[in-house]
C-alpha cells in the first residue's frame, strides 16, 4: 500500500470540494462521514481519510490521507509516483493528463491493458527475429542478399494461415485467439534454430512471423477496443515501446552471433524463455469489454468496404517500401558498411532507445490534436530520411537511420488504430487479418523488387529508390481522404454496435 498526505489550510469552497466523493481518478463512496472507497476505478485497495478543522479566521484545516495500491500488475511502478502526486492535486475535476485519461477506468481495464503490454515485449521479440539474424545465418548457408531477401518475402506466406484464423476472434473472443498465437509462435520461433538450409528457416519462421503479425494485430485491436477514446494512440503508444522493449531483447543476444558460424541460432533458441510468461499471462488475461458487450447484443458486424479499400491501398503501399527498408537494413550495414555482429547491435540500441519519448509525445499529441497530420507528415518525412540513410556512411548514416526511426515511430502511433476504430466490434479480427494479408504482399513484392535490384545494381539504395512513391501516396492519403478518429468513440463510426456504459454511481 503507498500513502500520500495533504495538511492545508484552505478557503472554504475548497475544502467543502474536497470533501465530495471523487469523480476523477475513480469514483468514490463515502462508507461514514469523512471516509471513502472506491466504487468504481483502477486501485485494487482504496480508502481515503478526511478531516475537517475550522479556523478562527473562517478558512479550514484539511487533512487528508490516502492510502492506495493500482491493480496494474508488472507495470505498477511506473505509475505509482504519478499517482501520488495525482491524488494531492486540489483540482479535482475530471480532466485529460499526460499520463491518464479523463473517464475513469477500472481495474478490468487496467489489468487487460497490463497483461497486453506484457504480450507485447513477447511478439517484439518474435517479431524481429529472422529480420535480426538472417544476415548471419545466410553467410553460414551461403546465400547471397538476393536469396536473403526472397527468403523474408517467403515469410509473408504465414500469413495467410493466421489470417484464416484470426477470424475466429470475432467469434469466440480475442483472449484465446492471443494466446494461441503467442504460444504457436514462440515454439515455431524456437525450432528455427535446428535449420540446415535457407529453406528449413523459411518454413519454420514462415509460420513464427505469420501468427507473430496475427498476434500483433489482435493486440492493437484489444487494446483500441478496451480504452477510452481519448487515450487510443497514447495506449497504442506504450504497446509500441512494449513490443520495442521486446525487440531490443533480441540485439542483447545478438552478438552471440559473433561467437561462430552457427551460433545466430542461440537467438531462436531463447525465445522458450517466453513459455513461463505465457503462463502468466493466461492466468491474467481478462476478454475485452466490448466483445462481451457485441457478443451479448449480437451486434451485426457489417462492414463498410470504402473504407477496407482505403485501408488495403495504404496498407499494401506502405509495407512495399517500409518492409524492405527494414529488413534489409542489417544486410546493408553488413555487407556494405562492414558492421560486425556486435556493432550493429549498438547501432541499433542507439538509434531505437531514445524514440520511446518520440512515441509517447505522438501518442498524446495524436489523441489531443487528430491523427492525420502527425501520421501523414511522419510517413512522408520518415520515409524519406530512411532512404537516405542508404546513400550515407559515418554520422550521417546515424543520424538519418535516427530521424527515419523516430518518423515512423509517430506515424504509426498516430495510424495504427485506424483498422480497428473503422470497423465493427464483431467484424475487427476479420478486417484486421484481412489488411495483414494485403501488407505482407506489399511487403513481400517489395523485397523481391529491392533484392533482385540490389544483386543487379550492387546497392540497395537504388533498389530502394524505385519504391519512393508508394509511402507518399499513402501519406497523401492518409491528410486527403482519412477521416478523423481522435477522441471519438468507435460507435461513433460503427453505429451497428452497443456502445459502453461508463461507471456511474448507482
Amino acid at each position: 500500500m503507498t500513502t500520500v498526505a495533504l495538511d492545508q489550510v484552505l478557503d472554504p469552497k475548497t475544502a467543502k470540494r474536497l470533501a465530495e466523493p471523487r469523480t476523477d481518478f475513480l469514483i468514490e463512496d463515502e462508507v461514514t462521514p469523512g471516509v471513502f472507497v472506491q466504487e468504481h476505478g483502477p486501485f485494487s485497495s482504496y480508502q481515503r481519510t478526511l478531516i475537517h478543522e475550522p479556523q478562527a479566521d473562517g478558512q479550514v484545516r484539511i487533512v487528508e490521507t490516502t492510502e492506495f495500491r493500482l491493480d496494474i500488475p508488472v507495470w505498477r511502478p511506473m505509475f505509482t509516483p504519478l499517482m501520488r502526486r495525482g491524488l494531492i492535486e486540489l483540482d479535482r475535476e475530471p480532466h485529460r493528463r499526460r499520463w491518464w485519461p479523463e473517464e475513469v477506468i477500472t481495474t478490468r481495464t487496467t489489468t487487460l491493458l497490463s497483461v497486453l503490454a506484457v504480450l507485447s515485449v513477447v511478439a517484439g521479440y518474435l517479431g524481429v527475429v529472422i529480420g535480426q539474424t538472417i544476415a548471419f545465418a545466410a553467410k553460414d548457408f551461403g546465400a547471397n542478399t538476393s536469396l536473403q531477401a526472397n527468403t523474408l518475402a517467403a515469410l509473408r506466406v504465414g500469413v495467410v494461415l493466421s489470417a484464416i484464423l484470426i477470424r475466429r476472434a470475432d467469434r469466440i473472443g480475442r483472449r484465446p485467439l492471443l494466446l494461441g498465437f503467442a504460444l504457436a509462435s514462440i515454439l515455431f520461433t524456437a525450432s528455427g534454430a535446428l535449420s540446415n538450409d535457407m529453406l528449413t528457416l523459411g518454413i519454420t519462421q514462415a509460420l513464427a512471423r505469420g501468427f507473430d503479425t496475427g498476434l500483433l494485430t489482435l493486440l492493437t485491436l484489444a487494446v483500441t477496443e478496451e480504452v477510452p477514446a481519448g487515450v487510443r494512440s497514447l495506449s497504442i503508444a506504450l504497446m509500441a515501446l512494449a513490443t520495442g522493449f521486446g525487440g531490443a531483447l533480441v540485439l542483447a543476444v545478438l552478438p552471440t552471433a559473433d561467437i561462430s558460424s552457427g551460433s545466430w541460432r542461440i537467438v531462436f533458441v531463447a525465445s522458450l524463455a517466453f513459455l513461463p510468461v505465457l503462463w502468466w499471462v493466461a492466468k491474467n488475461l481478462p476478454e475485452t469489454r466490448r466483445f462481451d458487450v457485441a457478443s451479448e447484443h449480437h451486434s451485426p458486424g457489417q462492414i463498410n468496404w470504402r473504407r477496407f479499400a482505403l485501408l488495403a491501398v495504404s496498407s499494401f503501399c506502405a509495407s512495399l517500401f517500409l518492409s524492405p527498408a527494414s529488413q534489409l537494413q542489417n544486410t546493408y550495414l553488413d555487407a556494405e558498411r562492414g558492421f560486425s555482429a556486435a556493432k550493429i547491435s549498438l547501432f541499433r540500441v542507439l538509434i531505437s532507445t531514445p524514440v520511446g519519448l518520440v512515441i509517447l509525445a505522438a501518442g498524446y499529441f495524436a489523441d489531443r490534436y487528430g491523427r492525420k497530420r502527425i501520421g501523414s507528415m511522419g510517413l512522408a518525412l520518415g520515409t524519406v530520411m530512411s532512404l537516405t540513410s542508404y546513400y550515407q556512411s559515418g554520422a550521417t548514416l546515424w543520424v538519418s537511420s535516427l530521424l527515419s526511426v523516430w518518423l515512423l515511430g509517430a506515424s504509426f502511433t498516430a495510424l495504427r488504430g485506424y483498422q480497428t476504430e473503422l470497423f465493427p466490434t464483431r467484424a475487427r479480427a476479420k478486417i484486421g487479418g484481412m489488411l495483414d494479408v494485403i501488407a505482407v504482399s506489399g511487403s513481400a513484392l517489395g523485397l523481391v523488387i529491392v533484392g533482385h535490384l540490389s544483386v543487379v545494381w550492387g546497392s540497395i539504395g537504388p533498389a530502394l529508390l524505385m519504391l519512393l512513391w508508394a509511402p507518399l501516396l499513402v501519406a497523401f492519403l492518409v491528410s486527403t481522404r482519412y477521416p478523423e478518429t481522435a477522441s471519438r468513440e468507435l460507435e461513433e463510426f460503427n453505429p451497428g454496435d452497443t456502445a459502453l456504459e461508463a461507471p456511474h454511481h448507482e
